[in-house]
């Protein structure tokens, strides 16, 4: 013990460390070894630097397009560029085209746009020439979502977009996103060399489709010598881009903030994922300086793509609300004129968009390059009605091998039936859909039926070929659609003998008018089709007659009563199979009839604004409970005309969206009859539906 005291008195008298000094001086900093371990042109180190493609031909446009200050007989010096920054959020993006209708309105215009996520879908849109009403217009003309399709996932992803780019070209034509009317850069992730591409050139839409490209679920887009995804799974505010460019900004932001459960995984994981792209886009947009809208979404589902009005008052509200914050000198630091000829192209690019929605409105298909992907087929409940003609109706599960090119769509499939039919336990498919002009549609199946032998999936026994066309075509005006479609379907036996068939052609007019709470208090709608058929459903005859169907209701906030009557009557004194398919909302067995009046009325509750979100992976919307009363009004060979069965019961149905996908609506009924039968389905669809 001495000598350690007396080393240690030592050591303080002449200053010898001990111990190794923990921080270097300030003239001797330690050493860097990170050049060295990471050299220049380093795989990892070049994960740091964003890759701009485009750059020069953006700055260009960029000078071309700067802006002076007209205010005063002397010129003032010419100002930054106005950049306007569009926060991704999914569904919650829809705010971001209340803000610029917000921003129009104060007569300030961006000089350039930088955009990730599904702001990226709204910036491009804009840029390109669509004015904000137009844009929301199109969300509720054409659904882009349904051009979506679920693939096996042997792309990297769930979902393909070849269509929905097809639907893009349609709309925008070839354009190349540096021919905007105003410049924009798109941000996007790299998986490749995991570098954050900014793009301000290249295909509008590839641009927009690597843009939203959510990872797992769309396929990476291939794009130069990259394979991009969205952006957003690394950060929500693409406001690094803009900084670069000018310090004269407004942000729009689009964040989640809402009371979560953790108690599901998928919830943990979103809240995972979030966490650190929120948090480097809020340091992002606190070091910007800039004018920040933040929209008053936090508290909606990313998935609430059905209620785009909702998130667009939205955001024009908090737009509106923050301008009125700004002394007048800010906002006038603010205030920037289009371009020159900016409402002029606007105007060209709406009388173009009108076309083009009525366009697909009335069927035509866009034109798609070659894509050949596995499709999963699961179906598992049976719609309230099928005609002769279409398939892809009944519950089954398998797989299929899908093409498209051009204007042509076609298959090879195979299914297990789900509750088949007799003889009908299995299908080997080919199908073909072609639209060679205008709205016409044909549709070509082939079906080989078969039983599963004792071994079961190693032995299939063929019953039946079933060869099945649809021929359709409707033109769609202001707020109506006309149309007619003629279909049948034979079946064969393995043998080659005709065992039944069926044709059906109908003539349909449709209202097609949206409801709107800000409308008429009480807005009707319509649907009605007519038509002649010929069949042998029932025994070896030939029935032939008319068939009708019309529906009816009136749309309103709460309440929405409907009416529906479908009509069948054989003229030339043959009877014919009565369908599960008429409308009677009951599993009451069915006969042969010479004519037949099925008559539906309920009265909806709807509740408009109530949605239910499950786990962040699954929204339910569009509640509709609806008491109900059908009748079914007939007669066979023999018998006068007469009611032979009611039902009475209760019907709920909703909108069922998964990951932002198209909705399927699911309805759910229980009923009694008169023939003492109780009935407790599901089906996909609405019987009574206006749309």
């Amino acid at each position: 013990m001495a000598r350690i005291a007396v080393l240690f008195a030592f050591a303080s008298l002449v200053r010898i460390p001990l111990i190794a000094q923990q921080n270097p001086s300030p003239t001797q900093p330690f050493p860097s070894t990170f050049d060295t371990e990471f050299p220049k042109g380093d795989a990892l180190r070049n994960i740091t630097e964003p890759v701009f493609l485009g750059k020069t031909t953006f700055l260009q446009r960029l000078g071309e397009g700067g802006r002076i200050q007209q205010s005063s007989p002397t010129p003032a010096p010419q100002r930054p560029p106005l950049g306007l920054v569009l926060c991704g959020g999914s569904a919650r993006a829809y705010a971001h085209i209340g803000v610029l209708k917000a921003l129009e309105k104060a007569g300030i215009y961006p000089d350039f746009i930088v955009a990730s996520s599904m702001g990226a879908i709204v910036g491009m849109l804009y840029a390109s020439g669509y004015s904000p009403d137009d844009i929301q217009m199109l969300l509720h003309a054409i659904p882009l979502e349904s051009y979506f399709n679920i693939v096996i996932p042997t792309n990297g992803g769930l979902i393909n977009t070849e269509i929905f780019r097809a639907t893009l070209r349609k709309l925008i034509g070839k354009l190349d996103l540096s021919e905007t009317e105003i410049p924009i850069i798109v941000t996007a992730e790299d998986l490749k060399f995991r570098q954050q591409i900014w793009i301000a050139e290249g295909p509008f839409d590839r641009v927009m489709t690597s843009a939203f490209a959510m990872p797992a679920i769309f396929e990476p887009q291939p794009f130069d010598n990259f394979e991009l995804i969205d952006a957003g799974a690394t950060i929500i505010a693409p406001v690094e881009p803009a900084l670069q460019l000018s310090d004269r900004l407004i942000i729009s932001t689009a964040f989640y903030d809402r009371t979560m459960n953790f108690s599901s995984p998928i919830t943990v994981l979103n809240r995972a994922v979030d966490i650190g792209k929120t948090r480097v886009g809020m340091e992002e947009i606190q070091k910007s300086n800039a004018f920040v809208i933040r929209n008053d979404v936090e508290n909606l589902s990313y998935m609430q793509f059905s209620d785009p009005d909702i998130i667009i008052s939205k955001g024009e509200q908090s737009a509106t609300a923050a301008l009125e914050k700004l002394n007048p000198d800010v906002r006038s630091h603010l205030e920037n004129s289009p371009p020159s000829d900016f409402f002029e192209h606007r105007s060209r690019i709406h009388d173009s968009l009108i076309r083009t929605i009525r366009q697909l409105q009335s069927g035509e298909m866009p034109s798609a390059s070659f894509m050949m992907r596995g499709v999963p087929i699961l179906r598992l409940l049976e719609p309230f009605s099928r005609v002769p003609g279409e398939t892809g109706t009944e519950p089954c599960v398998g797989a299929s091998l899908a093409f498209s090119i051009s204007k042509l769509r076609a298959g090879i499939s195979y299914f297990s039936a789900l509750g088949p039919e007799p003889g009908k336990e299995w299908a080997v498919e080919t199908g073909i859909r072609a639209n060679p002009i205008g709205s016409l549609n044909l549709w070509l199946t082939t079906r080989l039926w078969g039983v599963y032998g004792s071994t079961y999936i190693l032995d299939h026994k063929p019953e039946y070929w079933e060869f099945s066309g649809l021929v359709k075509s409707t033109t769609a005006l202001q707020n109506n659609k006309i149309g007619f479609q003629l279909g049948g379907d034979v079946f064969l036996t393995t043998m080659g003998a005709v065992a039944t068939w069926q044709t059906l052609g109908l003539v349909e007019a449709l209202s097609t008018q949206k409801f709107s709470k800000t409308g008429a208090l009480l807005q009707p709608w319509y649907s009605a089709e007519a038509g002649a058929f010929v069949e042998n459903t029932s025994g070896a005859q030939i029935a032939a007659g008319i068939q009708s169907t019309l529906m009816g209701g009136l749309r309103s906030t709460w309440i929405t009563p409907k009416a529906r009557a479908f009509a069948k009557v054989s003229l030339n004194g043959q009877e014919f199979a009565e369908s599960k398919f008429d409308g009677f909302r009951s599993s009451a067995s069915r006969g042969s009839a010479l004519s037949d009046l099925i008559t539906n009325i309920e009265i909806a509750v709807v509740l408009r604004d109530m949605y239910l979100d499950m786990a962040e992976a699954l929204l339910c919307r569009n509640f509709e409970l609806a008491p109900f009363f059908d009748t079914r009004w007939s007669n066979a060979s023999g018998e006068n005309f007469h009611m032979s069965d009611w039902a009475t019961g209760l019907s709920f149905s909703f909108e069922a969206r998964a990951f932002g996908l198209a909705p399927a609506t699911i309805s759910l009924y229980g009923s009694y009859t008169g023939s003492k039968v109780f009935t407790l389905q599901i089906r996909t669809g609405v019987l009574l539906s206006g749309q």
